[in-house]
């Protein structure tokens, strides 16, 4: 192979290892914790109660829709963990530590921030 063969093939993998690292971010994201669903449907429902449905957020995680993040900036991240376990901590403060590729965030440890103090939520295995 020839010099500048070999020069387009490193730039090549260097490039390529470059993106690679662009797409994925390690990192800790904090906001409130929502229902996908009902969230995506209308932006203001951050809460666990949604109008007259009590605790609509809980019974939505429970039955298996994704959890989402929405920081204070009002970015929407879908957080891929265990929405069951999830489910009691709608509309509260959370701390999700992971990595980050597009938009979603894969959940290595999530916290919820219960009267200023950051408890870890068991997520247990996911199928």
């Amino acid at each position: 192979m020839t010099h500048v063969r070999w020069f387009f093939l490193l730039a090549g993998l260097t490039l390529a290892v470059s993106m690679s690292s662009l797409l994925a971010q390690s990192g800790s994201w904090e906001g409130t914790l929502v229902d996908s669903k009902c969230y995506l449907a209308d932006n203001s429902l951050t809460g666990n109660d949604h109008g007259a449905m009590k605790e609509c957020g809980t019974m939505c995680l429970k039955m298996g829709q994704p959890a989402g993040l929405v920081t204070p900036d009002k970015s929407f991240h879908p957080i891929i963990a265990s929405s069951i376990a999830l489910a009691p901590h709608i509309g509260r403060t959370i701390r999700v530590t992971g990595t980050r590729h597009g938009d979603s965030i894969v959940a290595d440890t999530i916290e919820v921030n219960v009267s200023g103090t950051w408890q870890e939520v068991e997520l247990g295995g996911m199928m």
